[in-house]
């Protein structure tokens, strides 16, 4: 009963008519946005984009919501009513843990410089589920870097995997003591693994094959940090303590908006001495990769 009546005092439209109707239309735009950026993302990055399928839902949820409201206005059966608030009490609290992931997400936009957990958040471990990241204007000396993987297109590297590919070229110039691991196996409409192809560009850009490892195996963000510490292990003797934790330095590259969720990762994998380095996305796709890595984040805490 108590809660019936916080639903029908959330949505007493009667009573309310500007805001009403500004929600109204306020959903019903939204939705209707929410379906040309559907059409964006697929006419600018093909209809196979992973999790394109969000903004069809989300904008069909927002257009129904919106007509919802427009037919409860005609017809207030408290039933509706109930259903009405339940479902903006749902996008409400949605709106909540968006926010609040995707603060830490959107924490790892700048391109220069290094992030890395701070330091209660090294303190406390893995039992904190969304620690903050601290950033840093020096790029200091690492042991390893590994380069995370992303879509290539037939053997050319895709936009994403090229912007991670020039940020990793980048550092390895500056410094040139580091080893590169590439990590990313092959795809089945790969036409080569995305290691091999992350191999090909960066000695075409002058690195030394000598700095070069590939790592093949791996078909997700887990797999590329879990089986990039194996090789480190293998490489060094010294990387790896009994207790499974990783004491050599690491840095990790991949683009800005999915830094915080592979850093998230390599952490569970007993990295200890740990960095990212953000490279730049595309802008017109950063709403939809940002929103995907919220959901993956959510997912990944849920099941930790």
């Amino acid at each position: 009963m108590e809660m019936h009546k916080t639903f029908s005092w959330m949505i007493s439209w009667r009573d309310g008519g500007f805001m009403r109707h500004a929600f109204e239309i306020g959903c019903l735009g939204l939705g209707i946005l929410c379906l040309f950026y559907y059409v964006g993302i697929v006419s600018y990055a093909g209809i196979t984009t992973s999790f394109a399928w969000i903004w069809i839902v989300g904008g069909a949820v927002l257009i129904a919501l919106s007509g919802g409201l427009r037919y409860l206005e005609e017809h207030p059966e408290n039933f509706l009513r109930f259903v009405t608030g339940a479902v903006l009490v749902l996008l409400l609290f949605a709106l909540v843990i968006v926010l609040l992931i995707g603060s830490r997400v959107f924490s790892a936009m700048r391109t220069d410089g290094l992030y890395m957990f701070s330091s209660s958040a090294s303190e406390e471990g893995n039992r904190k589920l969304l620690p903050r990241l601290a950033w840093s204007d020096t790029e200091e000396d690492l042991d390893y870097l590994i380069v995370l993987g992303a879509q290539v297109r037939g053997t050319k590297p895709s936009r994403a995997l090229k912007k991670r590919l020039e940020r990793a070229t980048a550092y390895a110039e500056a410094h040139p003591d580091i080893i590169l691991i590439l990590s990313g196996g092959q795809g089945a409409d790969e036409d080569i693994s995305e290691a091999e192809c992350m191999y090909r560009y960066l000695v075409d850009a002058g690195i030394a094959e000598s700095r070069l490892i590939k790592e093949e195996d791996s078909t997700s963000t887990q797999e590329n940090l879990k089986y990039s510490a194996v090789i480190i292990c293998e490489l060094d003797s010294d990387a790896g303590a009994p207790d499974g934790e990783l004491s050599a330095s690491v840095g990790v590259v991949t683009n800005n908006f999915h830094l915080y969720r592979a850093l998230l990762y390599a952490r569970a994998q007993g990295f200890t001495n740990l960095c990212g380095l953000s490279a730049v996305s595309d802008i017109g796709m950063l709403p939809h990769n940002s929103l995907r890595e919220i959901c993956a984040i959510l997912v990944n805490r849920l099941r930790s």
